[in-house]
């Protein structure tokens, strides 16, 4: 009753009458407007994010808010009963802790910013794998499988963190024969495509298979942006891990399981997999080198919420012939790597309060409350280079009138689109739709690499529409001519 009533608290903490604004979760719930009008992802808005995202997003559409907060909740409720049930089994001195410290730390206000993450659920698909591969289920290998796709669907590089237990799971947990591994790669493979083939009879269907391909995985393979070289990342790494007030809790769970490799160990191998699936938990960055364009992408750090338990529970396990089988160290342990996400929590829990439109910070700014204040329908309001901004097409309920509704490739990346298909396919679009607004942000923002492409969009808008007011946040609301 502890384990529940504490992981439901802190999940109403990031309830939607307490709801973080961040511009991410605006973009995964335009999308799942735009599947709730009959669209569909990739052709009719572009994203990088597989679908699965969008899909439950959709649930704030088709039904109510709450509806997708409901869902978080009990998969995160789900995850943690099943570690506690695991971490009883293995007769942990409080079973208990360690859930309540996987809860803490993937309800971290400084990197979790609410509900509805894909890495939040990456986190938790991640945490169930471990306690399912523990365990002795009829069908393990078919959840695992499950598992798998719905991480792969969710968030891509997720699979990388989840890779040392898949390769465990096949090839080590409980010694497998030849003919053992053959059924284990059906059954796995069986869960695998009871996931997939709906994804793609959907996308077939709607004739998107060739966007889904481009844009959910190709693109990632060339993201646009230059990319910090390996040292740089681990000092980025480290200085986020500071900032986050993770370190506690990430060195004590390292350290530990390093010392365990050490000592008299029941099975090295899976102390080695959890402590690469620690490492791994930063493929995001490694992939990306997002985290080095500043705190907006700390939420890559979401993964280490659910790693940093798994390896103290390999640690408190795995090593029976040590102090950290005493049970009264691994309490003290437990505390030391939970103390400082605790305090933090208690820190931000004592400034709980109700949200509202006017906590986003831009809500009151006089061309947002104008836009807020008048009848908008679908493709008559467009917002250039503030995703932010994402959030009037889902206040008014409208439709954008292009695919591409955030535009931070021409600020990461001076060489993106040289051959402006992006940029005239955006000015084909609001003609053809004879769009009525456009809220301009890039003067404000000031980050277009390219001059070209910022002279060709200030161009198309004096020549296509007229300035209503120039704002004191130095944005610009056009009416068409």
């Amino acid at each position: 009753m502890f384990v529940i009533l504490g992981s439901v608290a802190l999940n109403f903490l990031n309830s939607p009458v307490t709801e973080i604004f961040f511009d991410d979760k605006e973009i995964f719930k335009y999308v799942g407007l735009v599947i709730y009008k009959g669209g569909v992802p990739y052709r009719d808005v572009f994203d990088h994010k597989p679908p699965l995202i969008y899909f439950l997003n959709a649930f704030n559409w088709w039904f109510d808010a709450w509806m997708p907060w409901l869902l978080d909740t009990c998969l995160i409720l789900f995850a943690t009963l099943l570690f506690y049930w695991l971490c009883r089994k293995n007769r942990l001195a409080r079973p208990w802790l360690l859930p309540l410290l996987f809860n803490l730390l993937i309800r971290y206000s400084l990197i979790s910013f609410g509900n509805g993450m894909t890495r939040e659920y990456t986190g938790a698909f991640l945490l169930i794998f471990f306690c399912v591969m523990q365990g002795s289920a009829r069908y393990k290998y078919f959840i695992l499988g499950l598992l798998v796709a719905l991480t792969g669907w969710m968030q891509q590089d997720a699979l990388l963190t989840l890779a040392p237990f898949l390769i465990y799971s096949f090839f080590v947990s409980e010694k497998p024969t030849k003919n053992e591994l053959g059924k284990r790669i059906i059954s796995m493979a069986s869960g695998f495509v009871v996931i997939c083939v709906p994804v793609i009879i959907y996308f077939s269907n709607n004739q998107s298979l060739k966007w889904l391909w481009k844009d959910a995985f190709l693109f990632n393979l060339h993201a646009p942006g230059s990319h910090p070289g390996f040292f740089n990342q681990l000092k980025t790494i480290k200085h986020s891990l500071h900032e986050a007030e993770f370190e506690m809790a990430f060195y004590t769970a390292l350290i530990l399981g390093l010392t365990s490799l050490l000592l008299k160990n029941k099975s090295r191998t899976l102390t080695y997999m959890a402590l690469l699936t620690l490492v791994f938990s930063f493929a995001g960055e490694f992939l990306s080198g997002r985290l080095a364009s500043g705190p907006g992408f700390i939420y890559y750090l979401l993964p280490l919420a659910a790693s940093i338990p798994i390896l103290l529970y390999v640690v408190f396990t795995e090593a029976p012939i040590s102090f950290l089988q005493d049970k009264t160290a691994q309490f003290i342990l437990s505390i030391i790597a939970g103390t400082t996400i605790l305090l933090g929590t208690i820190r931000y829990a004592t400034g709980f309060r109700f949200s509202t439109d006017k906590d986003i910070g831009f809500a009151k700014d006089p061309e947002i409350e104008y836009l807020k204040n008048i009848s908008l329908s679908d493709y008559e309001l467009f917002v250039f280079d503030d995703s932010n901004l994402i959030y009037l097409y889902n206040y008014h309920k409208i439709l954008c009138p292009t695919p591409w509704i955030y535009h931070y490739f021409w600020a990461w990346d001076k060489n993106f689109d040289p051959e402006d298909k992006v940029l005239n396919s955006i000015f084909h679009d609001l003609q053809a739709h004879r769009t009525r607004f456009i809220l301009d942000c890039s003067t404000a923002r000031n980050n277009i690499q390219n001059k070209k492409v910022y002279d060709a969009w200030q161009q198309f808008l004096q020549s296509h529409y007229v300035p209503v007011m120039k704002y004191p946040s130095n944005r610009v609301l056009w009416r068409i001519q």
